[in-house]
């Protein structure tokens, strides 16, 4: 339903207080906000979840066998049915009215839809009535929008978008048009949440302020944009399975995804290819760069120093993303690199790089720098100071330095004051760290907080920072960037101190996502602190924290006087501590059922089987079963070592043998008949 027919309906209603309800619909969020705001009376608005996995079933075995259930036959098939559809109503009822048409029901024939969702689906009633919902949801928005969902074919499938990776690829095409004085970042952020609104992409990773930090395509929906992103030449696909389009000058948007086929990649010049991305399973294949002489975007999956061979003459070029082929070997940047004067991205979080050219300083329109440095001498260290205190435009900097020291840059005065997004980690995602079952780092990036984090940097929403110590004075400097709405810190060091969140009107005023990781965890919210924290993630090791603290109940205080909280994750790090420990910590984090929000708890304990147990105590069935996996890999170890000394007694007797009775036979005779007599004790174990 649109805005205006409401205002005609509204005319025809009695406004009395007799307890009626009118029930509207509606595919757009800012329609159903408006409608709202419209009424007098206040207005409700119910965001339809997916149906559950219940439900899900539910629904499609209805629709095709009515009371009967699904035949055992095919509840495999139907489970990765179910999964495409993703608990999306529209497409379930579609797919049951696929299958429901089916002469027979058969595995083969289930099997056949299946296969068909990803690659155009079958012409059936209800796939038409799908397809003309989303053309009608496609054709109300505006010229602008509909090149934003196009571009999203250039994704495949199942494809996790980042948010702000996809906007500054728009921008970085030009599909991002405003003013002179306005901020496309924010347009196209605007534009992001419009398709979000319009149910035409699902959010992924949703903050405490409702932004998706990242999208999906519902693979029904990418199945359509498909469609016209073909009929339109807005972006070629190809995969090896079909040929190449004769005219190569309608290609603006590449996407190879496959090597394979009868079908090759041409090495012709391409004049208007503007975006190129090359997916890992087509590098090995992919033509000269220098057959793309306007390339604007460009994304290499999995790449090496082959791949890239000419990448600086590129001069149009805006936006580039490298992913490395091999973890342990390191991509060179060409030296001439800094010859691209319009790059306003350069994305290597995912390339191990050992040095930076002496070039970068001449990036004058870099607006996002993301790196992950593998090895950074002195030389190396120089080259990103001079960028760092040359760069106008930087909104946004993410460094990844695995096992290295990036002390150098709290020599640097200041960053720009508009930048958005800082990062310094070990590692890409800092969520959930012991869930990777990986061990506290060693090393942090920087040793304390750099001076230029402060109140100056008045743009700064989104902090991610590892720290070795992190002091009361550090915490009130972060309590003073008035737009942080996310920070996520991790603390090697423990200072035996707690660390005290004060209840000031101004500190952390817009916060309202918080991770704190820490050995030792000494957190202290007072009354009115973070009056806008929303989600609150926790993770710290037992054993540490009982050393340094004494108490949990000290270590964890004031959780109740968050008012706004909704969710606390927390991730406990069970090494050397014993269970009476682990469950006083839980116990003490539990004071969450305090908060007048009566926010939801998820506690997760790792590494149990390296927990410490008196007599007494009674051992988790989690941890029991942990160690009885380890008593029987222990016997099995053990029964192998005794049949390996029986061998070698049979092996040592059969020698014997061979001596006594074999003893004019050649040694490589003997040999042979050695080898001969292990294989058969082998076989017969």
């Amino acid at each position: 339903m649109e805005e205006q027919p409401w205002k005609f309906i509204k005319c025809a209603l009695f406004e009395n207080k007799l307890g009626s309800k009118v029930i509207t619909t509606t595919r757009n969020t800012e329609v159903a906000n408006k409608l709202c705001c419209s009424s007098d009376e206040l207005g409700i608005i119910h965001q339809l979840q997916p149906l559950s996995d219940g439900d899900s079933e539910k629904l499609l075995y209805y629709k095709i066998f009515g009371k009967e259930g699904c035949p055992t036959e095919l509840k495999d098939v139907s489970q990765k049915i179910l999964e495409k559809c993703e608990g999306w109503p529209l497409a379930i009822n579609t797919i049951a009215s696929l299958l429901a048409n089916k002469p027979t029901q058969t595995q083969g024939q289930w099997n056949s839809v299946f296969n068909s969702i990803s690659t155009g689906l079958e012409n059936n009633h209800g796939v038409k009535d799908m397809r003309l919902i989303l053309s009608l949801s496609y054709r109300d928005m505006h010229a602008q929008l509909r090149d934003y969902l196009l571009y999203l074919s250039i994704f495949p499938e199942d494809h996790i978008i980042g948010r702000d990776d996809l906007i500054q690829r728009w921008i970085a095409e030009d599909l991002v048009h405003g003013r002179q004085d306005d901020n496309l970042y924010e347009l196209g952020e605007k534009y992001f949440n419009e398709l979000i609104n319009r149910s035409m992409i699902q959010p992924i990773d949703v903050d405490a302020f409702g932004r998706a930090q990242a999208c999906k395509v519902h693979d029904l929906v990418l199945e359509y944009i498909n469609s016209l992103s073909v009929e339109e030449a807005f972006v070629t696909i190809f995969n090896g399975s079909q040929s190449f389009p004769p005219q190569l000058d309608s290609i603006h948007r590449l996407s190879l995804r496959n090597r394979e086929g009868e079908h090759g990649i041409p090495t012709k010049r391409l004049p208007h290819v503007r975006t190129l991305v090359v997916s890992s399973h087509a590098i090995n294949s992919m033509p000269s760069l220098s057959i793309f002489p306007v390339l604007r975007v460009l994304e290499l999956e999995q790449c090496t120093g082959r791949n890239i061979r000419g990448v600086e003459n590129l001069v149009h070029l805006r936006y580039l993303r490298l992913t490395q082929a091999y973890y342990d070997v390191c991509i060179n940047l060409p030296k001439g690199i800094g010859n691209l004067q319009f790059l306003q991205t350069l994305d290597l979080k995912e390339a191990r790089i050992e040095e930076l050219p002496s070039s970068v300083i001449q990036f004058s329109q870099l607006r996002v720098l993301e790196i992950s440095l593998h090895k950074c001498d002195k030389i190396c260290e120089k080259h990103l100071l001079q960028y760092l205190c040359n760069a106008k435009q930087l909104e946004a900097l993410c460094i990844f330095a695995p096992n290295l020291s990036l002390d150098f840059m709290l020599q640097v005065d200041s960053i720009p004051t508009h930048n958005r997004r800082f990062t310094a980690f070990t590692r890409q995602r800092t969520e959930h760290i012991l869930r990777r079952g990986s061990v506290w780092a060693v090393l942090s990036p920087l040793s304390t907080l750099p001076r230029w984090i402060n109140s100056l940097l008045s743009c700064l929403t989104d902090l991610s920072i590892m720290v070795r110590i992190l002091r009361k004075e550090h915490l009130n400097i972060l309590a003073d960037l008035r737009l942080l709405n996310s920070l996520d810190l991790e603390v090697v060091e423990a200072t035996g101190t707690r660390l005290e969140i004060n209840g000031h009107a101004t500190a952390f005023f817009h916060l309202g996502n918080l991770k704190f990781a820490s050995r030792a965890m000494g957190l202290v919210f007072r009354p009115g602190a973070m009056q806008k924290l929303q989600k609150l993630y926790l993770c710290f090791d037992v054993a540490e924290t009982k050393d340094v603290h004494g108490d949990f109940d000290f270590a964890f205080a004031g959780l109740e006087n968050l008012t706004s909280l909704k969710t606390v994750n927390v991730d406990i790090d069970c090494r050397c501590s014993r269970l009476w420990e682990v469950e006083a910590a839980e116990a003490a984090l539990r004071t969450t059922n305090l908060n007048p929000n009566n926010p939801s708890l998820d506690l997760e304990r790792h590494f149990e089987g390296e927990m410490l147990f008196d007599q007494q105590e009674e051992i988790p069935d989690k941890v029991q079963a942990s160690k009885k996996e380890d008593v029987l890999i222990y016997c099995s170890s053990l029964a192998i070592c005794v049949r390996l000394l029986m061998f070698v007694f049979h092996l040592l007797l059969s020698n014997l043998l061979v001596g006594l009775l074999l003893g004019e036979l050649q040694q490589d005779t003997r040999l042979e008949f050695t080898i001969f007599t292990l294989e058969t004790y082998c076989i017969s174990s």
